[in-house]
């Protein structure tokens, strides 16, 4: 669970990144103390988390929400005053902690996002379409694309379904070294890339292995490359 702590004070962002050390599922990526250098690390980085405080110098943290959009990246608001609980949740935030955070208030907090094992590529999991039921192990997915609410699973064969989970929920929940994101909209199983291209304009596309192109975003390329080298 890659995170950015957005604090405009050191010793908080300090405190959190102790208390985040303690969690051996997290890396902090980057810190920011006011929102503009929060938004080009969190275009930059896209971390899955981030910790938010309320109050940035004569900004909020909801300003950052509003100029964020909609993304992979939860919200965690971390703050001295509970007086914009309500506000906080009404913009999707995954929890709202209130200063001195509590190790124990944290780690309920992460248990949420981080399951205590990571799936293996054999483990079934169950898709729902409609009425429609069928088990498939990781392996088998080739890669899920988000339609809106839905997201489309991809599976060997040919075959499809939607699936009423959105994208972000899938790349919390695939094995790590399994899936990587390659676009806003999609997730990619490492055996559903045939090659990568690289096009006249340095922009790149995937060729999946049942002959579908997929954009890679310029903001994605970084960790995908990164995750390719691994293979």
């Amino acid at each position: 669970m890659r995170c950015l702590i957005v604090d405009d004070e050191a010793p908080a962002r300090l405190e959190m990144r102790r208390l985040l050390s303690a969690h051996p599922g997290v890396e902090v990526v980057g810190e920011a103390g006011d929102v503009r250098t929060a938004l080009e690390l969190h275009f930059r980085l896209r971390p899955e988390l981030i910790f938010l405080d309320i109050q940035l110098r004569g900004e909020t943290g909801f300003d950052f929400v509003a100029a964020m959009g909609e993304g992979e990246s939860r919200i965690v608001f971390v703050t001295a005053y509970d007086q914009h609980a309500l506000r906080g949740f009404e913009c999707n935030a995954l929890d709202y902690l209130l200063k001195p955070v509590h190790p124990e208030r944290l780690k309920s907090t992460l248990e949420r996002l981080i399951p205590a094992t990571a799936p293996a590529d054999d483990e079934p999991l169950l898709l729902k379409d409609g009425s429609t039921s069928r088990l498939a192990p990781w392996r088998e997915i080739l890669r899920v694309v988000s339609e809106g609410n839905y997201t489309r699973v991809h599976l060997e064969g040919g075959d499809s379904m939607l699936i009423l989970r959105p994208l972000k929920e899938w790349q919390t929940l695939a094995p790590k070294d399994l899936f990587c994101r390659a676009h806003r909209t999609v997730l990619i199983q490492r055996r559903g890339i045939r090659e990568i291209r690289t096009l006249s304009d340095d922009k790149r596309e995937i060729l999946a292995t049942d002959g579908v192109t997929i954009p890679v975003s310029r903001s994605f390329w970084p960790t995908l490359k990164a995750w390719i080298r691994q293979r």
